[in-house]
């Protein structure tokens, strides 16, 4: 009974000693996106927006949340220290796109060239107001950055969003009139447009 005894109360102050060790690895292993107020507070409002109106199954408010969703986007502005993962590098380092998760399902896409925005799924949600050519949507030193990441790693970010190559805003004029499973789909799934002035390896804090 004695050895019982022992053992029982040796267990307990494992887990008495335990539980401050598993709290803290917990804060450790908080996502990223979620250690800057402004990037957490972005993701929060998307996901307030979403998750009632895909809820409801009624058209109107899902429609609604597409344009609260976009306006929310539209509100950033420049941002920087975002925290994200490298999800796909497309094209060459002068016709370069990518496409950066900032959060679970929302993405950012940046890209340098325009063909490879129409060559991608992302074709009817862009328009140009303009004949000329738009700037890059990524900087010189953001390019050599990228040379230095490989795609699934957390990286920081930092840009403006809504804009279309760094120049001419966004034009979400397209996603309206689509159905509503496209609207549901961007839901659940949000990709936005940015430009992206610097990269970086994230680092572990």
């Amino acid at each position: 009974m004695r050895a019982v005894r022992k053992t029982m109360i040796a267990s307990r102050r494992v887990v008495i000693l335990g539980s401050p060790s598993l709290a803290l690895a917990a804060c450790f292993d908080k996502p990223c996106e979620e250690r800057n107020p402004a990037q957490l507070g972005f993701l929060d409002g998307l996901k307030a927006l979403a998750k009632p109106a895909l809820a409801s199954g009624n058209p109107l408010q899902i429609e609604e949340a597409v344009e609260q969703s976009i306006a929310l986007a539209d509100k950033v502005g420049a941002f920087s220290d975002w925290c994200g993962t490298l999800t796909k590098i497309e094209g060459t380092a002068q016709k370069v796109a990518v496409t950066v998760e900032i959060g679970r399902q929302v993405s950012l896409y940046a890209f340098n060239d325009w063909t490879l925005a129409f060559a991608g799924s992302v074709l009817d949600l862009f328009s140009t107001r303009t004949r000329e050519p738009p700037p890059p949507g990524l900087s010189d030193p953001a390019i050599a950055a990228l040379k230095t990441l490989r795609l699934g790693e957390r990286i920081s970010l930092s840009g403006r969003m809504g804009q279309i190559a760094g120049a001419g805003v966004f034009d979400w004029s397209r996603l309206f009139g689509k159905s509503e499973a496209e609207h549901r789909q961007f839901l659940q799934t949000p990709r936005f447009v940015a430009r992206i002035e610097a990269l970086a390896a994230e680092k572990k804090k």
